[in-house]
């Protein structure tokens, strides 16, 4: 299949989660129908579940969907008037229908194949129908024409963009002051705007702005890279409306045009920051949703703990944290790759191979065959370089151990004895060659004997003043620093204690 991992990976994912049609699946990433039902096919056939399909890597992904290209025939279908005048009974659903026809046509279509032929017959009939919206199902997001103006102290005013969320089925509201239009900011509302809901929908409507929408064309739809990985981090999807088509997202036209409406209660008050304005947009939110609808019953809030609530999908344990994707960055020969002025590193397997790269606030997360390999906190110093030496191959870990800086830190975690006698060798000594030798035997002797038995030798030696190595190998091979400590011993006890020894009282008095 001649389409990305990474797209095919999205279509099952949309297929498994919300079951959409395969043309509506096509449009949301940017392929042809048919790619799409080739695909889902093909996945069906496995029988494998969702949870184990997303866990393969990228080389068992191709094996598994390549290995399992089987042709099917196509099915008997019912009849669509049937199903069309059933449908529109109180409670009655496609799955329902399906079933029921199933028991009598146990060979007939699948469900996916049943809800398609359905979709199509529906569109070849000349009918126009009220919107209407599932609970649950879609959230309309758009910013407000209209901006607020804040004067921040010794600042020039700014003008806050706001963004507002309506529910489809309940039309509950959500406003939220920001800066700007930018990705960092249209993800932040979104993820406000998920908390204040308490849950997620099945669907996002977004407009074809460039923080979510790149490209929207027919047969060509390319979604944000990090606007799609904020809505899977919380297991919805993105339905942009069509260009210059207003009717799309009409929930968010009319709640744009409420909150407009509400803001010139502020065209007398001056902002003097951000937050200020947000306080005051969530009063607002608060008695719109609160207010009684005129023709329903109740008011939006109520209409959501009925409706939208209990539909939402649940909120993941940790909110989005805003990143941007770069894929198929090249890594080099010296397992390192460049984002932004700053070298990273790579497990040195990767050398000249191709990665995504995940840029976060403070991280840089880098992918192999969508796996997680390295992970590195993120560096705002232009030329610097960030390697984990767990990234290096032994021969390169060999070698950067054996710097001067490397020996400095190691002896000086070794106490300081230790570091006296590497400090003197790399230093002080003229020889500089024999004595980086030096110091390289020191730390292997340290490894053969251990690290408080050379820190004991190297106290001696400082003791004597002799840091030579042919004295440092001497003192650990003839034990000389525990023979001056056992004949010190020695000498510190009292000759009047021994049994033998008479005393001077054993002679009397002089005469």
């Amino acid at each position: 299949m001649r389409i990305p991992i990474r797209t095919q990976r999205e279509i099952l994912r949309l297929h498994y989660l919300n079951r959409p049609s395969f043309r509506r699946t096509a449009d949301v990433v940017g392929v042809s129908a048919g790619t799409v039902r080739t695909l889902v096919r093909r996945a069906e056939s496995l029988e494998i579940s969702w949870n184990e399909l997303q866990a393969l890597d990228d080389v068992a992904w191709c094996q598994i969907l390549e290995s399992s290209d089987k042709t099917r025939v196509r099915r008997c279908a019912p009849d669509w008037t049937w199903v069309n005048t059933e449908l529109a009974q109180r409670d009655v659903t496609l799955d329902l229908l399906w079933r029921e026809w199933r028991l009598n046509n146990p060979e007939g279509c699948a469900y996916s194949q049943f809800t398609a032929g359905y979709r199509e017959w529906l569109r070849r009939q000349s009918l126009t129908m009220r919107q209407t919206h599932r609970p649950g199902d879609k959230l309309f997001v758009d910013f407000a024409g209209r901006t607020v103006e804040i004067f921040e102290a010794d600042q020039p005013p700014r003008k806050a963009q706001i963004f507002v969320a309506v529910l489809g089925a309940s039309s509950l509201t959500f406003a939220y002051a920001v800066w700007t239009q930018s990705i960092e900011d249209w993800i932040e509302a979104h993820v406000r705007a998920f908390e204040f809901f308490g849950g997620v929908p099945a669907w996002v409507v977004p407009d074809n702005l460039k923080a979510a929408v790149l490209r929207n064309r027919r047969d060509d739809l390319t979604i944000n890279p990090s606007y799609a990985e904020c809505l899977r981090h919380y297991n919805t999807a993105p339905w942009p409306a069509r260009v210059r088509r207003p009717r799309d997202k009409s929930k968010a036209e009319v709640g744009v045009q409420i909150i407009q409406r509400l803001l010139a209660r502020f065209r007398h008050r001056r902002f003097l920051s951000l937050d200020e304005l947000n306080q005051a947009l969530a009063g607002l939110v608060v008695w719109l949703n609160d207010k009684p609808l005129r023709l329903a019953d109740g008011s939006r809030r109520s209409r959501f703990n009925e409706l939208d609530m209990p539909a939402l999908r649940a909120l993941p344990p940790q909110p989005y944290s805003f990143s941007v994707w770069q894929y198929k960055v090249r890594v080099a020969s010296d397992y390192h790759l460049l984002h932004e002025g700053v070298f990273y590193s790579t497990p040195f397997v990767h050398a000249n191979h191709e990665v995504d790269l995940r840029v976060g606030r403070g991280v840089v997360e880098i992918y192999a065959a969508n796996v997680r390999v390295a992970t590195h906190r993120r560096s705002r110093v232009r030329g610097s370089v960030v390697t984990d030496p767990a990234h290096l191959p032994i021969g390169h870990l060999r070698q950067l151990e054996s710097e001067p800086t490397a020996l400095l830190e190691w002896s000086e975690s070794l106490g300081a004895a230790t570091h006296a006698a590497v400090l003197w060798h790399l230093t002080i000594r003229t020889d500089r060659g024999n004595g980086l030798r030096a110091a390289q035997r020191l730390r292997k002797l340290a490894r053969e004997h251990g690290t408080q038995r050379i820190e004991e030798v190297c106290s001696y030696a400082q003791r004597i003043g002799s840091f030579a190595l042919r004295s440092l190998e001497s003192i650990l091979r003839n034990g000389s620093d525990r023979c001056s400590q056992d004949s010190a011993t020695s000498n510190s006890v009292g000759v009047g204690h021994h049994e033998n020894i008479r005393g001077a009282d054993y002679f009397g008095e002089p005469t």
